[in-house]
């Protein structure tokens, strides 16, 4: 099983759903102001085939986010989950939030032969970020733990990004850390006594939680209208400690995690 057919179905519902969406009122709408604003898309981008890979695959992953009609448009960085503010201001905000994640299969790699396959699933949890400096930096937490059980594991991932528009464009960036449990980094970076006979590039390895990568990640949108808004981004995450540690890295990965792609997005308003 690849989670590629899966990625491009739900990126031709987001598009299909804003297609639909192209009756509704606008964004800047005259009405008062009541009801919703809906934002949905598509992102495309070259990134690891999964967690230490070496080799690179094209992800094509949807994106949505909703907000109130009252609410301003905030800042999202490419790499936010799915997220909904349930409570905050101008400088706080906190709310659920989900992510797709992809998974690892020996289909995909022969060097995986032996070794257990890691379903993709989608995270969920909670976020919340703050912004020190109102309109400019940006700090944001995300806790998510996966659906398909436990070997799933809990992820956090921290990011800063500093935000400065020009016009129609905002340029923005900063650094990254995850951090993850013992399910997580077991299922994902560890390797079972009995693997290890089966495939000579591993040892049987069992990695401790922590700390899993730092990076940076650095963004550049255009807003073409209220409504449209073209992104492009390029994130590269280096794998530390135990994560780097492991053989499935070591011998047939690497430490050194690079994506670039481009998003696009389309918000409308629904109710008044």
């Amino acid at each position: 099983m690849t989670l590629r057919p899966v990625l491009i179905a739900l990126t031709c519902l987001a598009f299909s759903g804003a297609v639909r969406a192209a009756d509704a009122p606008p964004v800047t709408s005259p009405e008062p102001a009541s009801g919703w604003i809906v934002t949905m898309g598509a992102n495309l981008s070259a990134a690891p085939r999964y967690d230490g890979a070496a080799l690179y695959d094209v992800y094509a992953l949807p994106s949505f986010s909703i907000r109130r009609a009252d609410e301003p448009a905030g800042f999202s960085a490419p790499d936010d989950g799915f997220d909904f503010t349930l409570f905050g201001n101008e400088r706080f905000a906190i709310g659920p939030v989900a992510n797709l994640r992809g998974g690892r299969y020996r289909s995909s790699n022969h060097d995986l032969n032996g070794l257990r396959d890691v379903p993709w699933t989608i995270e969920g949890g909670v976020f919340a970020e703050f912004w020190p400096v109102l309109d400019r930096l940006r700090m944001r937490l995300e806790v998510r733990h996966g659906f398909r059980g436990r070997a799933d594991g809990f992820v956090a991932d921290l990011s800063s990004d500093w935000v400065q528009r020009f016009g129609k464009f905002t340029l923005s960036g900063g650094p990254r850390a995850s951090f993850a449990d013992s399910d997580y980094m077991d299922a994902n970076f560890g390797v079972l006594p009995s693997e290890a006979a089966l495939n000579p590039r591993v040892y049987a390895y069992d990695p401790g939680p922590g700390l899993k990568s730092v990076g940076w990640e650095t963004a550049l949108s255009y807003a073409w209208s209220d409504a449209w808004t073209t992104t492009g981004y390029i994130r590269y995450d280096r794998l530390v400690r135990d994560a780097a540690a492991s053989p499935i890295v070591r011998r047939m990965g690497s430490r050194d995690q690079l994506t670039v792609g481009t998003e696009i997005t389309y918000s409308f308003a629904i109710g008044r």
